[in-house]
């Protein structure tokens, strides 16, 4: 009878835990799959509304407006290079053949304000023909830049200032004294290009345009360098002039214009 009872009482206790344990159990944790699937999801829900809503609506064009001038003002480089035996031979030679041609440029009618030098240096001059460098001596050189503000001058000026002593005239360059006027024209052309452009776009589009809401401009530079070389020549009476043409040149305006849509 003793036994029964034991063997009952077990019977109870094993059922008790095996109750205890199935009371207990809880829901196994997302595996890792699904928990990145769905922050994945999550995150890219957050930056395309952000973009949506903070992204402003509008048409972005380029507009272009050119502008042809005739240059009223020059810049010419130009001086002497000289070679001697000795150092201060070379400079005082350089300086020598330096103020005849300063001379000369006040003589045709040059001011000081468009005389500004631009070189003035002494080097050793070397022979490398040889295995092993010679001097020869010294080159001395002085380069001033002169802007001629008549232009009807400029061939004279040059051959002037060459008979005078420059042995050096490495280029001119044309430009308007005042571009104001045509910056201004150019700016009105390249806007309005631009509107045309929009226009289209937005009715290509099925928009209505609206005001512009940022404006970026770009000018090309307008002085063009031609380039050029003369050196000293033998005297000769009646010598033809240098001829000096200088055309015209066209003054570039961009503008990149965007334009809201209503």
């Amino acid at each position: 009878m003793r036994r029964l009872v034991l063997a009952v009482l077990a019977v109870v206790l094993i059922a008790a835990a095996a109750s205890t344990q199935i009371g207990t159990w809880t829901q196994p944790a997302p595996t890792r799959a699904a928990t990145y699937a769905s922050t994945s999801a999550q995150s890219m829900a957050v930056p395309i509304t952000q973009i949506g809503s903070a992204t402003p609506a509008g048409i972005t064009v380029t507009g272009e407006g050119t502008v042809t001038v005739t240059p009223d003002i020059a810049k010419v480089t130009l001086g002497v290079e000289v070679t001697n035996s000795s150092a201060s031979g070379a400079q005082q030679d350089a300086a020598s053949k330096m103020d005849s041609v300063m001379s000369e440029l006040k003589s045709q009618g040059i001011q000081d304000k468009d005389i500004q030098t631009i070189r003035a240096d002494l080097q050793p001059d070397y022979d490398y023909s040889t295995h092993t460098p010679v001097l020869k001596g010294y080159r001395a050189t002085n380069l001033v830049v002169v802007t001629v503000r008549d232009l009807s001058k400029m061939g004279g000026l040059l051959d002037s200032v060459v008979s005078s002593g420059a042995t050096q005239v490495q280029g001119i360059s044309f430009s308007v004294s005042d571009p104001t006027a045509a910056g201004a024209q150019g700016r009105d052309q390249a806007m309005k290009d631009a509107k045309t452009k929009a226009d289209q776009l937005a009715k290509a589009a099925g928009v209505v345009l609206g005001p512009p809401i940022a404006i970026q401009e770009t000018v090309s530079p307008q002085t063009t360098p031609v380039p050029m070389a003369m050196a000293a020549a033998p005297s000769v009476a009646a010598a033809p002039r240098t001829p000096i043409s200088p055309g015209t040149r066209d003054i570039r305006t961009v503008v990149q214009v965007t334009y809201s849509i209503k």
